[in-house]
């Protein structure tokens, strides 16, 4: 991990800074293909698995979202790809919104040193904009306690980042062809599929989910994830259980009155000073190492977890898998994995296909624990959402030179510019579904089109965005 952190500051030095309203994107590193490639080879990656067609330059976005009714600032890191000159290249990309797993050092956050954060790198080099939040208390995000698998600023975070990337592209010389995929491991999981949720049932935030792809995420908070954690005699990673607590906390304000109620001493008194955005989750455990029996006061766990316990029902408000996913989704698990239980998956597999989804899957990934699933499952993820998306690839970019689209609207549709006749075109609509489709006969093509947001996709690659009032 540290040859990596030190990887992460090649050609580092850097800076451009792009503003756009409230967002504003800082440049702090490009790396070639080739670097690209080194990177791939010491992470073990099989060759071919993953396109390497492009460099990548590396942004620190900043951007506000709300949360306990104020405005705050957070941070994300923005993935782009580029040409051997370092140039955003000519061609429209889908987005891969990736959510990194749990962290307690603010610095360890995507855009800052972060590990995870290497693996933009590898998501971006096919072609795609890869986007990682940092989440609100991490990163640039020092007001708070990062509110720890709180769906709501989880949400927020990636849809809030989604929102600062579409306000910059003109200014990054970016092109986005309208596909967005989700994907998360650990508490990224539990991220991703709060993300995606929202994605599908807020269509006004103008980000229709194109598939999902959650990793070993804790999605069933109050039925699988707490309870089976309480009930074993020792924990791996109590560090997990106080930041619930501390951070919901801060969210809910009435889970307790003093600590001293859930936990003995000495840990009752010093656990909050572990909280301090400085400390790693190694500490945190350390401190908190023992049987469960001599940490947690006696009954606490059955208190809390009552069924009008305001604690359970903060959990349940966390739960993120009952709703029934319209794009494909696909969950990745392993069977010894000791933090997050994969249970969660088998659970919300099960509620979803009972309740009517038809591309919900899962995929075992065999007898690993939390950390040898999570570079599997990653790459499985991202190789799954490859497969599926429109990469810009070399061969669009030349393309990219045609006639750029234009429109202009008319009754009940619009009349569409810049079509060679010959040209195959799709028209999608805001949930990604393919609503018509035709072959250009001249420059102006004359199409019928639905109130909202459509978007036009040619054979060429090429992407126009419209809406009709």
């Amino acid at each position: 991990m540290r040859t990596l952190r030190c990887l992460a500051g090649l050609m580092a030095g850097l800076s451009i800074l792009v503003t756009t309203h409230a967002q504003t994107a800082d440049l702090l590193e490009t790396r070639s293909a080739g670097q690209i490639a080194s990177l791939a080879s010491m992470l073990n990656l099989p060759d071919g698995v993953i396109p390497l067609d492009f460099g990548v330059a590396k942004y620190r976005v900043t951007y506000t979202i709300d949360y306990l009714g104020l405005p705050h600032e957070v941070s994300g890191a923005l993935f782009v790809p580029v040409d051997e000159a370092g140039v955003t290249v000519e061609c429209a990309m889908p987005t891969h919104t990736y959510m990194h797993g749990t962290m307690f050092r603010r610095d360890d956050a995507p855009s800052y040193d972060g590990f995870e954060g290497e693996l933009g790198f590898i998501m971006a080099t096919g072609g795609a904009v890869c986007l990682m939040p940092d989440y609100l208390g991490l990163g640039s995000s020092d007001e708070v306690i990062h509110p720890y698998c709180h769906a709501e600023s989880e949400a927020d975070a990636g849809i809030g980042l989604l929102a600062a990337v579409e306000a910059l592209q003109d200014e990054l010389g970016l092109g986005l062809n309208g596909q967005h995929y989700v994907s998360g491991y650990s508490q990224g999981g539990h991220a991703s599929m709060a993300m995606a949720k929202r994605m599908q049932e807020d269509p006004d935030a103008g980000f229709p989910l194109a598939a999902a792809a959650p990793m070993s995420g804790p999605y069933d908070m109050s039925g699988t994830q707490l309870p089976i954690g309480m009930a074993e005699e020792q924990y791996s990673n109590p560090a997990y259980l106080a930041y619930i607590l501390l951070s919901w906390q801060q969210t809910y304000g009435n889970l307790y009155v003093d600590l001293g109620e859930l936990f003995q001493e000495p840990y009752a008194s010093g656990i909050t000073d572990f909280f301090d955005g400085e400390t790693g989750g190694e500490a945190i455990n350390d401190f908190l190492a023992g049987p469960t029996v001599d940490i947690v006061q006696p009954g606490a766990f059955d208190a809390i977890m009552a069924e009008d316990h305001p604690f359970f029902l903060a959990l349940q408000a966390n739960d993120v898998y009952q709703w029934v996913p319209e794009s494909p989704l696909k969950m990745y698990y392993c069977t010894q994995d000791e933090q997050v239980f994969y249970d969660n998956a088998l659970v919300a597999e099960a509620w979803m296909n009972d309740n009517g989804a038809t591309e919900v899957t899962t995929v075992n990934g065999g007898p690993l624990d939390h950390g040898g699933c999570a570079l599997l499952a990653i790459l499985g993820g991202t190789v799954w959402i490859n497969a599926q998306a429109d990469l810009c690839n070399p061969t669009d970019v030349a393309e990219s030179q045609e006639a750029a689209l234009s429109w202009s609207p008319m009754a009940d549709g619009a009349q569409v510019m810049g079509l060679a006749p010959g040209t195959a075109w799709t028209l999608h609509g805001l949930d990604g579904r393919v609503m018509r489709s035709g072959i250009a006969h001249g420059g102006q093509e004359w199409m019928a089109l639905p109130h909202g947001l459509s978007l036009l996709r040619t054979a060429d690659g090429r992407v126009l965005r419209m809406v009709r009032d």
